[in-house]
């Protein structure tokens, strides 16, 4: 009998629950993380059975003194965003986000939210859902929350659970919705425009003359990322409207229409904001003239004051770095122009030679081969190429438009991508011993012309010269890839392929103009030697990419990726004796194992991780007579607060360019004397695992890639640091720091920006 009480009881509460749930009430707990508070809610106490729409609200409620982020956070921050997990055939809307405030943050100017807010987000419900049955709805939330020292990146998984009903409203959180409603901008179809001129972009808004009359202290909220730079924002008025003018972002070329948020005071005195759609106009058509009233908005003013600020945002050094004003002024021809330049540049880089010397004894053989076989080699190499780039441009692309935190040579931060291409490069070097031979040679040369084997190979060649050119940035490259990620995907795209091109102009030359290759040696015995030789530099390029692995994973790790390797070169090397054999099956299946238990072992090689989280933990190597600090922002903001000279550099193991400045420059005596008579603190951004603080950063200062090196004087900002150039020798660093000394020094400090 008690058993069965038990029993009894226990489907009472079950169905007691679900008579709760289909009375109206959401089952959902709020979670609270180390600086916030998150809750998944939702309109209505039902699913409609017949189908319809569901009003679901992220609720996100920092801790007091802490701020979250609006669509646009501006020069910092993150945007709140949810990966939802619904059940089959439900859709989820984007999340409709309030008007945010100016949050000053140091010398930045952030777009946030310091109360709670509720996010909503409609999600369309099939129909024909059965009644009673109760449906799990929610998702992954993330978002960043900041105090006036310290930003943290925040997650939370939220759900939900409701029973399929009428779909009625939930009366319990009828006032919360309709205050959320209140406060989201509302569409009005006010005529608006803008325009760009001289490195501004100006805007034109003209209200309903009886609400301009009234409209104060206006400030403009332009919701794409990068169209402009947050540092300052000029308004008027004029008896066409208002007007409002700031500097042109990294993005605002490509915008034809752009969504912002107009806030403003009414007459009352009362806060309001409305949501617009700007056209753009001709150049300079937007403002139309000058103001008759008006101010300045930025980091320490307000537009009501119309007081006079510096110009905020990143500005870049006079040493070749090349900063963010730069970039923003940068046009598509530019772009094209460095990163065709970069490309060039890029065939002298450590990082491509093991291949380009792959191409060395074609080049002595196609100097005197049939023409027609020299030019299709080099188009088809060109084609790889620039085959190549579009398609790492548009998986760069779509990862970062995704919400990946990428950036150039993102796929060398994979272990799996580094022992791929470790094991690649082993095969390059015992193909070039003659272990073994594919057709007409894998790699093309010597005799193989003849039997089109140059043909064959010169596109697989030109896909991966671009895969091994990734882990360096030659001159140039830095502003044009900057340049591209903001873009849209085909100016983008166009960038990309520029410095493909640049990258296969030289082997395209020459194969198109073989007179200009007949200075080279004529063919001969030598080529056989140096075939031979050419493996080398392969086999060194795959202990390079094995000692990365064990960079990223730990020594045991870098072994396996080792033995896989030599399962690989076995394999290779019974591939080879089965060519001549009399057993040839034998060997043939000899073969066949060595690949299956290199492919097993290099599939595994993340099981045998050392100490998860040890690098991450560890301090950074010796620089020659420098002792590195690891980097995180607050290390780096202290320091620029505190008065403290540093000098930061982003870096990556993967990174040849990198690797090579720090033994040339930065370790040697000289440097270290330069940084330790002024007390610069050195600061290492290690970014040879993904790291989305870094990439932020390299963001910040308009990068895709490393390296990267910012030296902030005493009494500089994170939006004066010098940038150095991206290739180094000790007197560049030495000259560098002595210009941002004077530079930052109270004498030679520059006016503020006035409006």
């Amino acid at each position: 009998m008690i058993r069965i009480a038990a029993l009894l009881a226990l489907a009472g509460a079950k169905v007691a629950a679900v008579l709760t749930l289909a009375a109206g009430a959401a089952w959902a707990e709020p979670v609270k993380t180390s600086h916030s508070t998150v809750e998944l809610i939702a309109e209505q106490g039902s699913l409609p059975s017949a189908g319809g729409a569901l009003v679901l609200g992220l609720h996100l409620a920092p801790d007091p003194t802490w701020h979250a982020y609006w669509a646009n956070p501006g020069d910092a921050g993150k945007e709140p965003s949810m990966k939802w997990a619904l059940p089959e055939g439900f859709e989820a809307g984007p999340l409709q986000f309030p008007a945010p405030h100016l949050v000053p943050f140091g010398d930045l100017n952030t777009y946030a939210f310091e109360e709670p807010i509720v996010l909503l987000a409609e999600v369309a419900v099939p129909g024909g859902l059965p009644p009673g049955e109760i449906l799990q709805l929610g998702g992954e939330a993330r978002w960043v929350v900041c105090d006036d020292a310290l930003c943290v990146p925040e997650r939370a998984r939220l759900s939900l659970r409701l029973a399929v009903g009428d779909g009625a409203a939930d009366p319990a959180v009828a006032q919360r919705f309709a205050e959320a409603r209140a406060k989201i901008p509302q569409p009005v179809d006010w005529q608006a425009r803008f325009a760009l001129a001289d490195g501004e972009v100006r805007f034109q808004i003209a209200p309903p003359t009886e609400e301009a009359e009234a409209i104060a202290a206006p400030y403009l909220f332009v919701q794409p990322k990068r169209v402009v730079r947050y540092g300052y924002q000029t308004w008027g008025q004029t008896p066409r409207g208002l007007t409002f003018a700031m500097q042109a972002g990294t993005k605002a070329e490509g915008w034809q229409s752009l969504p912002a948020v107009l806030s403003y005071a009414d007459a009352s005195g009362a806060s309001r904001s409305v949501a617009l759609v700007l056209e753009k106009t001709g150049s300079g058509g937007a403002t139309g003239g000058a103001a008759a009233t008006g101010g300045t908005a930025g980091t320490g003013g307000t537009a009501a004051t119309g007081e006079a600020v510096a110009t905020g945002g990143v500005a870049g050094g006079s040493d070749g770095g090349g900063g963010a004003a730069d970039l923003g002024a940068l046009s598509l021809g530019k772009a094209v122009l460095f990163a065709f330049l970069g490309g060039i540049v890029l065939n002298l880089m450590p990082c491509v030679f093991p291949i380009l010397s792959m191409k060395a004894l074609s080049l002595v053989s196609l100097s005197r081969a049939d023409l027609r076989i020299a030019r299709q080699s080099g188009l088809l190499y060109t084609a790889g190429i620039l085959a190549a780039f579009a398609l790492i441009g548009a998986v760069l692309l779509a990862l970062r438009q995704g919400g990946q935190a990428v950036g150039w040579g993102f796929q060398m931060q994979s272990p799996f991508v580094n022992v791929g291409l470790g094991l690649l490069m082993l095969a390059i070097g015992l193909n070039l011993f003659g272990v073994f031979e594919i057709g007409g040679r894998l790699m093309g040369a010597g005799a193989s012309l003849a039997e089109g084997g140059e043909r064959k190979s010169a596109f697989f060649t030109g896909l991966l010269a671009v895969v091994v050119a990734t882990p360096c940035t030659a001159p140039f490259m830095a502003g044009a890839l900057g340049y591209a990620l903001v873009q849209p995907a085909a100016l983008a795209l166009t960038v990309f392929l520029a410095l493909g091109f640049g990258l296969a102009f030289p082997y395209l030359l020459l194969s198109l103009i073989p007179s200009l290759g007949r200075a080279l040696p004529k063919p001969g015995p030598w080529m056989a030697t140096l075939r031979s030789l050419l493996a080398f530099p392969m086999l060194a390029t795959a202990l390079w990419l094995f000692w990365i692995v064990g960079r990223q994973l730990g020594v045991t790790s870098m072994s396996v990726a080792l033995l896989a390797a030599l399962c690989l070169a076995f394999a290779l090397w019974a591939f080879g004796r089965s060519a001549a054999a009399v057993r040839r099956p034998v060997w043939q299946a000899a073969a066949v194992l060595g690949l299956i238990a290199c492919v097993a072992l290099s599939a595994n090689v993340k099981r045998y991780l050392d100490a998860p989280g040890a690098m991450a933990e560890a301090a950074p190597s010796a620089l020659g007579g420098l002792q590195p600090e690891r980097f995180s922002p607050e290390r780096v903001k202290g320091y620029i607060a505190g008065g403290q000279p540093a000098f930061v550099y982003f870096t990556a193991d993967w990174c040849v360019s990198c690797k090579v400045n720090e033994r040339v420059a930065l370790a040697t005596d000289a440097v270290a004397n330069a940084f330790q008579e002024r007390g610069v603190k050195v600061v290492e951004a290690d970014w040879t695992a993904e790291d989305p603080v870094i990439t932020e950063w390299l963001e910040m200062y308009d990068r895709v890639g490393v390296p990267l090196y910012l030296y902030f004087p005493q009494g500089s900002s994170l939006a004066t640091a010098t940038i150095l150039p991206q290739i180094l020798l000790p007197q560049i660093v030495i000259n560098a720091l002595d210009r941002a000394d004077r530079a930052a020094s109270p004498v030679a400090a520059a006016p503020a920006v006035s409006a």
